[in-house]
């Protein structure tokens, strides 16, 4: 089963202000090393930002859940899964969005973070699959 992940408005604002940042500085420098290092630092800077708009999803299959961030993936097994909590962070992760479900595993040194356009569904099926996993409000 596929979930569709979040994308907040933010996002896109932070996509559209990096770009307009980096465009403005590469054209005003014209052809020096400034222009060269601003056009690479556009194109590493989209290489992460915009496959998020197009491709954020997770699948949970029979025995693992994939997690697919823009050009990022990560798999679960869903055996491992311990806890899922509702998280309001900042943190670094797989989610474009501050409403997030941290997902701890056994297996994993740390929590994985996604958000997901409904996150409750998401944990509803989840627990389908293992019923050990405990739902941390």
């Amino acid at each position: 089963m596929t979930f569709k992940g979040k994308t907040a408005a933010w996002w896109y604002i932070a996509t559209a202000a990096l770009n307009g940042v980096a465009l403005a500085a590469a054209i005003n420098q014209k052809l020096t090393v400034f222009f060269v290092g601003n056009l690479i630092l556009l194109v590493l800077l989209d290489l992460f930002f915009v496959p998020v708009i197009f491709k954020n999803e997770t699948v949970i299959g029979k025995k693992e859940i994939e997690i697919k961030f823009g050009l990022l993936t990560k798999t679960i097994p869903i055996q491992s899964i311990t806890n899922v909590k509702v998280m309001k962070s900042y943190s670094a992760s797989y989610a474009a969005s501050v409403d997030r479900i941290g997902i701890e595993s056994s297996t994993a040194a740390a929590a994985v973070f996604i958000s997901l356009e409904d996150n409750d569904a998401f944990v509803k099926e989840l627990m389908k699959k293992n019923r050990r996993i405990k739902y941390l409000i």
